[in-house]
């Protein structure tokens, strides 16, 4: 009997650390799958922001301002808050987020050749993706941990 407790006490000192760095690697690995549903969401939302300031400024370019554009720069407003919530997440500075930002204006600029009459080079590209993120971002959130889990396994 002596010796049945010996071997199972021996067993379990051998076999606990194993447990244990499995589940510190299956947390590292979680960790590293938030992050990066994270980080492609802050993406998305900086994306969206400037996909519709664009949008706005080739609406209010093209006619007067109506309900359409107010629409869209809430929807702006929006994208520009989840932005910067997500980037407090990961511990962005406002500085680094704006950097951001200006990336992507210049980005997409370049994608319409600077000239709103362009637009839809853009709005082809982004405005389902982007009403999508506005209306339910639970559906990419679910998209980006799809990604993860193909990037992570």
């Amino acid at each position: 009997m002596f010796q049945v407790r010996y071997i199972l006490f021996f067993y379990l000192f051998l076999t606990l650390p194993f447990c244990n760095l499995s589940f510190a690697e299956e947390l590292k690995t979680e960790k590293k799958k938030a992050h990066y549903v994270l980080v492609n969401m802050h993406q998305d939302y900086i994306t969206c922001y400037i996909f519709y300031k664009i949008g706005t400024e080739a609406i209010k370019s093209a006619e007067e301002e109506n309900d359409i554009t107010n629409g869209i720069e809430q929807s702006a407003d929006t994208s520009l808050k989840l932005a910067f919530e997500t980037g407090e997440l990961l511990n962005m500075s406002v500085e680094d987020m704006s950097a951001e930002v200006q990336v992507e204006m210049k980005f997409q600029s370049n994608k319409i050749q600077n000239d709103y009459n362009n637009a839809s080079k853009i709005l082809n590209k982004y405005a389902s993706t982007c009403k999508n993120l506005i209306q339910d971002k639970k559906q990419r959130i679910d998209f980006w941990e799809k990604k993860a889990l193909d990037k992570f396994k």
